[in-house]
């Protein structure tokens, strides 16, 4: 049976797991040209589920789903694609063949699923409650899937509970979306999905959504708008203050604004010419404060806070430059509302093109900005990069919030100087009980830490950044003990990247391979034995129990030997020590990493694509004062087995590779 859309769960014909009658729920399927699937008479089941005809549901999913929203409003599933509607969706090996790309949803995200419909094609709504919800007429030019989604917006608005079951139980059909099932990739699902939600009717609804949560907030007369006070801390940087306040003024609109820079001690030059540059800007919209003292990120805003004079407050870093039109606006139309805490904008590096940051996320180690360093020209898992999401937190880079909502929170925690203060306020802003928003749709370059320098340079800004770290764990415990509700259940944690399903040991962050101190080399150097050491570097710990680590990566191959069955490891020998007999040596396993490109070098080796590796070796193993011989030893698994040592050039835990002198 591949449907299950006949299914009724009644109430009269079943019991929970406690014993107690289970809610009961009738199915009604859309699309429907004959039948108008708004009509609620003679329903007489707990709840209405909406179901999109065209894919497949779990042959139980009306008891999961209803079980599982604990009587909530509004329920919703997790969900995937199907490539083969007619499969038997209960057979494991049809499940296997058929279905991809899992889509691993947020908890209710008020702003998200009006900017993008992450909730569309299965969910279901208190029979009662649906009676209330006005709905869109229906006319020639007008779908039941477009007057089924406005229909959902305007209950979600009157809504007293959301529940969110983080469970897929609902397959939607590939073959809706593209011609290729099984030639298509997620990126290219994903780019059609973002494609599909820019159509007229998903934008009439989107439009007409807005228009009843938000506020007019740019009004015909812009004397009449609210004042929106920017504050931008800075030191001794004039010419990169001077291009963010430049092209703040081409792009803020009809938005009125100021601009308050807070100067923690710039040398008496550079003081002079920001002072007078800030103080000239037309129309008195420039304020300087000049307060000399360490740096302190917390207590330059909260001081730049008090002396504004709007409605609401724009942080924003002066190497910060904006390059969207009309961006007040575009980051006011969130700020505005009742609900809405913090609001941020999608950061570019300098480049435009790589992601720096669209949001904080909360893993289990850690606030982490998701995608960064990552292409923006694709669309990424489910449209993270394109439209606006409720979000963990934003970055002080660029963070917008109304004056009062500030203070309720309590402002910047000015104990906490540089990291995770941004965190820390949204947080409170989430305890609070508001959302925070992140609108891609607003988009500024960020030259990150031109000013104090990238925190990840030195032991004194590393250790800084673990110590506050600590102290938004103590004031926020919850961030250690639960998953971030706005990204996503059984999303992997380690990795940069956001997608589903399992992750290569390779890209998981805070793995550390194991090291071992031996009297020799276990393996005969060989010339059949060859590697490369393509890229070394420092990864700092995330996790609060875990060391740093000296990342290298590279590959290591014998010729004529099978590449599936060969174990790679690692070989360090301390120069000082070192000769012709090759005693004393560090061993560290390693991290298979596919390879493709080694198989264009030697097309002619077998499994060579399984040449790579990932070897993170903690700072503890090593000497960071010593130079080492590096290598890669080659153990063959099978059969005859044999080690053999490849040798290569020297390696400087602090500095990397280095020639031969």
């Amino acid at each position: 049976m591949p449907y299950a859309y006949e299914l009724v769960y009644m109430s009269d014909a079943a019991e929970d797991e406690s014993g107690d009658a289970a809610p009961s729920g009738r199915i009604i399927l859309f699309p429907d040209d004959n039948v108008n699937i708004l009509n609620f008479e003679g329903i007489t089941e707990d709840y209405v589920i909406f179901v999109n005809r065209s894919g497949v549901c779990e042959p139980d999913m009306v008891r999961r789903l209803l079980a599982g929203g604990n009587g909530a409003d509004v329920i919703y599933p997790d969900e995937d694609y199907i490539t083969d509607t007619t499969a038997d969706i209960s057979d494991i090996n049809a499940r296997i063949r058929v279905l991809r790309t899992p889509w691993r949803k947020p908890d209710y995200s008020p702003d998200t699923v009006v900017s993008f419909p992450y909730i569309e094609t299965c969910f279901a709504i208190r029979t009662h409650f649906a009676r209330l919800v006005p709905a869109m007429k229906r006319s020639p030019e007008i779908g039941d899937n477009v007057r089924c989604r406005d229909f959902l917006l305007r209950a979600l608005e009157r809504a007293q509970s959301v529940a969110h079951v983080p469970q897929i139980l609902y397959h939607r059909d590939l073959s809706a979306l593209t011609k290729d099932v099984y030639e298509i990739t997620d990126e290219q699902i994903y780019e059609a999905l973002y494609e599909q939600y820019n159509r007229p009717g998903y934008i009439l609804c989107r439009e007409a959504a807005e228009k009843r949560r938000g506020i007019n907030v740019i009004p015909a007369a812009p004397k009449e708008g609210p004042l929106v006070s920017i504050i931008i801390p800075s030191k001794d940087q004039p010419r990169i203050l001077k291009e963010c306040i430049r092209n703040i003024r081409i792009n803020a609109g009809k938005v009125p604004y100021e601009i308050i820079v807070v100067d923690n001690g710039s040398s008496d030059e550079n003081r002079d010419v920001t002072e007078k540059y800030v103080t000239q800007l037309p129309g008195g919209k420039g304020t300087y404060i000049y307060e000399p003292r360490e740096f302190n990120y917390s207590a330059m805003c909260n001081l730049g806070a008090a002396s504004a004079k709007g409605k609401y407050l724009l942080f924003m870093n002066d190497d910060v430059d904006v390059i969207t039109d009309d961006f007040l606006e575009k980051l006011l139309i969130y700020a505005a509302r009742s609900y809405v805490g913090a609001v941020g904008c999608k950061l570019l590096y300098p480049d435009d093109i790589t992601i720096q940051h669209i949001g904080v996320m909360n893993i289990n180690r850690g606030p982490t900005h998701k995608l960064a360093g990552m292409s923006d020209a694709k669309v990424r898992y489910y449209c993270r990069n394109r439209f606006a999401w409720n979000v963990l937190a934003v970055t002080g880079a660029c963070l917008m919030v109304n004056r009062e909502k500030y203070y309720q929170a309590g402002g910047f925690y000015d104990k906490i100087k540089v990291g995770y203060n941004d965190v820390d306020l949204c947080a409170r802003l989430l305890e609070n009980g508001y959302y925070n928003v992140v609108n891609n749709e607003c988009a500024m370059t960020h030259h990150e830490s031109l000013a104090r320098g990238a925190d990840g340079l030195s032991d004194e800004k590393s250790d800084r950044l673990r110590e506050e770290r600590q102290v938004l764990y103590s004031l926020h415990p919850w961030m250690t003990e639960r998953p971030d509700p706005f990204y996503g259940y059984m999303l992997d944690e380690d990795t940069i990247d956001i997608r589903s399903g399992a992750v290569c040991e390779y890209q998981i962050t805070d793995r550390r391979n194991k090291t071992k101190e031996l009297p020799r080399v276990p393996g005969k150097r060989s010339d059949k034995a060859m590697m490369s050491i393509d890229m070394c570097s420092v990864e700092r710990a995330i996790a609060p129990d875990a060391e740093d680590a000296y990342v290298i990566e590279g590959w290591g191959l014998y010729r004529s030997w099978d590449n599936a069955l060969v174990r790679k490891f690692i070989v360090l020998i301390p120069l000082d020590e070192y000769d012709t007999q090759q005693k004393d040596c560090i061993i560290a396993s390693v991290c298979p990493k596919y390879r493709s490109d080694i198989s264009e070098v030697f097309p002619d080796e077998i499994n060579v694509d399984l040449a790579g590796f990932v070897c993170r070796i903690p700072f503890s193993a090593l000497d960071p004062h010593r130079r080492y011989r590096i290598g890669v030893l080659l153990r063959k698994t099978t059969g005859l087995k044999s080690s053999r040592v490849a040798l290569g050039d020297i390696y400087e835990p602090r500095r990397g590779i280095v020639k031969d002198e």
